[in-house]
């Protein structure tokens, strides 16, 4: 297996590709094995499928090839950063990899056989960081009796030895007991489809040792689990009030040090700066607690996004009062 190159962003329209190492499982459900032959030959068939359509631009193709829910939700991203779906999909997208670069480890079902997670193992060197070993995990559903797929994750397995020896010996029982290696619980439903956005936004979330359910004005839903990672908000930002709920979670046997969630107005034109207009900020001895809060966003915060902004910087609203530095 030779270490193949890719973006750090690479799958971030296609599939969605996970930074954060599989954690343990809290309880494990009854996950079965299915033929492995068998789970192998769907899995590459409607990947190469995908693969394919990406490297083409064959939106037909594509659609055949990936969940509903999948297919809606890089909808909803896409039109909220004001681009042009399907088109933008396609464009300057660098070639997924291909899974001839990887060795099959192994397959779980569960949803009672409609959904199948499978595991590949290989090197890879994901933006400006060393090669490194990487799992790579196929997420599929059946539809209506046909397979397709639903996300590409990638782990790092390089902290994690014992796991990469386990795999790479072929042990599937590690399936079971990492989160990242299980299929679906149950077959994702599609999201509603959103509107474009009056202004673009992202949500970022630092939360190690947490777990973090979301929700931005009723409409973008979003789960974070001991990482740090920004997502586009579905159906974006709008002046005036918006909201936010969220639940906070421990994660079991994890430390909880610092804390923090961010949304920010994007810029839109060329030399602007994003402009945070909600955060909730802790330390490592602060509880982590959720809530419901609203927020709104005026023409001030809008008009400091410009470098030539002179005006009072707008606060964000405070989840809880910062705390005066240090000196």
């Amino acid at each position: 297996m030779r270490t193949l190159f890719y973006p750090a962003l690479f799958l971030a329209l296609a599939l969605g590709c996970a930074a954060a190492p599989p954690q343990p499982a809290q309880a494990a459900p009854a996950f079965k094995l299915p033929v492995q032959d068998k789970a192998k030959s769907i899995a590459e068939t409607v990947y190469n499928t995908w693969r394919v359509s990406m490297q083409r631009g064959n939106e037909s193709s594509w659609r055949s090839s990936t969940s509903t829910a999948r297919q809606t939700k890089i909808r909803n991203m896409i039109v909220s950063q004001k681009q042009a779906f399907p088109g933008d999909l396609f464009r300057k997208q660098p070639p997924p990899p291909a899974l001839e670069n990887f060795r099959f480890v192994g397959a779980l079902a569960g949803a009672q056989g409609q959904t199948m997670a499978c595991t590949y193992l290989g090197s890879l060197q994901l933006g400006d960081g060393a090669p490194a070993p990487n799992a790579y995990v196929l997420q599929l559903v059946c539809e209506r009796g046909s397979w397709k797929l639903d996300q590409a994750n990638f782990f790092r397995l390089d902290k994690l030895p014992k796991v990469l020896k386990r795999l790479e010996a072929k042990d599937l029982s590690v399936l079971q007991e990492q989160d990242g290696f299980r299929p679906y619980a149950s077959v994702p439903a599609a999201p509603a489809a959103c509107k474009a956005p009056e202004l673009i936004g992202k949500v970022f979330v630092d939360c190690p040792g947490r777990s973090v359910e979301l929700r931005i004005n009723g409409i973008s839903t979003h789960s974070f689990a001991d990482e740090r990672r920004a997502d586009v908000i579905s159906g974006g930002l709008r002046r005036g009030q918006n909201n936010i709920s969220y639940h906070i979670n421990p994660v079991a046997g994890q430390p909880h040090p610092s804390f923090a969630i961010g949304i920010f107005v994007m810029p839109e034109t060329p030399g602007n700066r994003p402009v945070c207009v909600f955060d909730h900020i802790l330390d490592a001895e602060d509880k982590a607690e959720g809530g419901s809060f609203t927020f709104s966003i005026d023409n001030a915060a809008i008009g400091s996004m410009s470098p030539k902004y002179t005006g009072p910087k707008p606060e964000p609203l405070h989840a809880v009062p910062l705390k005066p530095k240090k000196p």
